[in-house]
C-alpha cells in the first residue's frame, strides 16, 4: 500500500464511527485501498451521482465524496443500529444523503436481522451458521488455522431481528427527482435480484453503471448477469481468492 492510499485510509478513519474498530479498518482497506467498487472500467467522476445501496456505516459513502468527487451520494441502510452511525459518518460531506431504509422488489416492511459483531453481514436473508462458514472459509484461505477461526468465530453471529422499511428505485429515483445514476453499487448479502427487480422497465436507461457484490452460486450470477446484459449493460465478474468455495463475488456492469 502506498503513502496516499494509507493517508486516505488514516484520514477517513479519523472521521468515521464503528462500534468494531477492527470491522472498519477492513472496510476501508476493501474500499479505499483495494478498490473494490472502481474495477473492470467502473469509475466515479467529479460531479457523478451514486446510489450506495447496503451502505452500512457509510465508508463507501465517503470514499466516493471525499476520494472521487461525486456530487451526491445517496446512501441506502434499512438496519436501525447501522442507519445511526451512517447517519452521523456522512455528516461530513454535503454530497452524501443517508437514508435509514432498504431497497426491494417492492415497497413495504420485513425484518431484518442484525449482527452486532458482524455488521457487514447483516440483511433481511441472514443465516447464522451459512454466513459464519463462509467467513471461516475466508479465515482459513488466508492463513488462519481452523481451530483458531473457530475461536474468533465465537458468539459473532448471534442475531437481533428488527422490523425496517423498504422502498423500489424507482420509487426513489422520482422521489429524489434523479435523472440519471453514474453508479448503482449494491452490497446487500443475498438480497441482490430484489434491488434489481426494483427497477422498472421505463428506469434503467437512467443508469450507467452498476457494481453488484452477489452472494449465490452460479446460477444466480448468471441470472443476475443476463438480466444486466438484457438491459444493454456489459459485464465483467471477478472472485477474490480468499473467497473462493464461499460463494461471493463481484459482478462490474458498464453500458456498451
Amino acid at each position: 500500500m502506498d503513502s496516499q492510499t494509507q493517508a486516505s485510509i488514516d484520514a477517513l478513519g479519523r472521521l468515521l464511527r464503528h462500534y468494531d474498530r477492527t470491522q472498519l479498518w477492513f472496510q476501508l482497506t476493501e474500499v479505499v485501498a483495494e478498490r473494490t467498487y472502481l474495477q473492470h472500467g467502473i469509475d466515479v467522476r467529479e460531479g457523478d451521482v451514486v446510489l450506495d445501496v447496503g451502505a452500512n456505516v457509510g465508508v463507501a459513502a465517503a470514499f466516493f465524496a471525499s476520494e472521487c468527487g461525486a456530487a451526491l451520494v445517496h446512501s441506502f441502510e434499512p438496519v436501525p443500529p447501522l442507519f445511526e452511525l451512517l447517519r452521523e459518518n456522512v455528516r461530513h460531506w454535503d454530497a452524501c444523503v443517508a437514508h435509514g431504509y432498504g431497497l426491494a422488489s417492492a415497497p413495504g416492511t420485513a425484518q431484518v436481522t442484525f449482527y452486532p459483531d458482524a455488521a457487514a453481514m447483516s440483511g433481511l436473508y441472514a443465516d447464522p451458521e451459512e454466513d459464519r462458514a463462509r467467513v471461516r472459509r475466508y479465515l482459513t484461505n488466508s492463513g488462519v488455522s481452523p481451530e483458531l477461526a473457530d475461536r474468533q468465530l465465537e458468539g459473532r453471529y448471534r442475531g437481533v431481528t428488527l422490523s425496517c422499511e423498504l422502498r423500489t428505485i424507482s420509487t426513489v429515483l422520482r422521489e429524489q427527482y434523479l435523472r440519471h445514476v453514474d453508479l448503482l453499487k449494491i452490497d446487500v448479502e443475498k438480497a441482490e435480484l430484489d434491488v434489481l427487480a426494483g427497477i422498472e422497465d421505463g428506469d434503467w436507461w437512467r443508469i450507467r453503471q452498476i457494481v453488484v457484490e452477489v452472494h449465490g452460486d452460479d446460477d444466480r450470477i448468471a441470472a443476475i448477469s443476463d438480466l444486466l446484459i438484457g438491459h444493454g449493460f456489459s459485464v465483467d465478474t471477478e472472485a477474490d481468492p480468499l473467497w473462493r468455495d464461499a460463494g461471493i463475488c463481484m459482478l462490474y456492469a458498464r453500458r456498451t
